[in-house]
């Protein structure tokens, strides 16, 4: 049976059991409630909170208000702040504390006063977690909508395609009944210009039926994105070997930059350090490529490196990732937009 805090913080610090819990069992506290909110969320750490509160004061109910909203509660529910006795209130910033019960303990109320510090520190970062969770709704919606507008334009270019193929093989046909003679006999010139016709009319056909899924897209630069999520004073931080000239790539700039987001979490799941990135054209080939070499401590995780190969395939792109030790290497190929 594991010893009670109060307890262990009394025999420590020569107090009678009951009496509360001293400055090392406050500081434990404190330490429990913020790995709390770290590993499960800053809701979490004022629920833990607020139990805290109320067993250290062994009150009936305690409530956690900010910006006059109550945003936790233990137990019965306490007063307004407005309307409770000084002895139940406790401000820090714009966090209030109050008990059910008025707390006249001095050392209490100063362990009190830190529990209520440590609340406006959560209620500042459950405002960050509301904010990118409604960011993150924000973009999910963008993409369906991105998702529906593509598909429409896919479907508008089938329509066109159809629409303009037609004619084309009527005139395909008439050019090649021509080219037989069957309209007479053709002088030199009249062949050479039926030739061209036919050899334009083959090569419009071509580009109907293989249009790149990419065509027509704008092209992005990607060193601006590379050098903001991997620059000096990121998380993921690395030595950067970009071109002089622009990385010109063809595909869509929302493209890349979920690809470069997919690139950092996959390095920041795996703990990576000493990162270089370097960007070069392989000889023979329009194509640029990005070859990633970090130390690692764990694995890439799987669904992030998942995410970057759908992403680069939707790109016409390739990636493949090497491990050896610690050390892991990662190379990305993506088409190269001609100048």
């Amino acid at each position: 049976m594991p010893i009670p805090l109060d307890v262990l913080d009394g025999a420590w610090s020569g107090q009678e059991v009951g009496r509360g819990v001293g400055a090392s069992g406050v500081e434990r506290l404190l330490s429990a409630i913020a790995e709390q909110a770290l590993h499960h969320g800053a809701r979490a750490g004022l629920n833990a909170l607020m139990e805290a509160a109320v067993g250290l004061t062994g009150t009936s109910g305690a409530a956690l208000h900010g910006q006059k909203l109550r945003l936790a509660l233990r137990g019965q529910e306490p007063p307004e702040p407005a309307r409770a006795h000084p002895w139940q209130c406790f401000h820090e910033g714009r966090a209030v504390l109050v008990l059910g019960e008025p707390c006249r303990d001095p050392l209490l109320r100063q362990h009190l006063t830190r529990l209520t510090a440590l609340g406006d520190a959560l209620l500042a970062s459950l405002a960050r977690e509301d904010a990118a969770q409604a960011e993150r709704t924000r973009l999910r919606q963008e993409r369906l909508r991105l998702v529906e507008q593509l598909a429409s334009r896919e479907r508008a270019w089938a329509r066109a395609a159809h629409d303009l193929r037609t004619p084309l093989l009527v005139l395909q046909g008439y050019v090649e009944m021509m080219m037989k003679g069957m309209a007479g006999e053709l002088s030199p010139p009249m062949k050479r210009y039926l030739e061209r016709m036919r050899q334009s009319a083959a090569d419009l056909n071509t580009r109907l039926q293989q249009r790149r899924r990419s065509e027509g897209a704008p092209a992005g630069d990607g060193r601006p994105l590379l050098s903001a999520a991997f620059g000096p004073g990121r998380p993921c931080a690395a030595r950067l070997e970009l071109p002089e000239e622009p990385m010109r790539v063809r595909a869509p700039r929302l493209t890349l930059g979920l690809m470069v987001r997919a690139l950092e979490r996959l390095l920041t799941g795996a703990g990576a350090s000493e990162t270089v990135m370097r960007v070069d054209q392989p000889e023979g080939a329009q194509q640029w490529r990005l070859r990633v070499q970090a130390q690692v401590v764990r694995p890439p995780l799987s669904r992030a490196q998942a995410s970057l190969e759908r992403l680069a395939r939707r790109a016409e792109g390739q990636v493949s990732v090497t491990q050896e030790d610690t050390g892991l290497e990662l190379t990305v190929l993506l088409p190269r937009l001609p100048e």
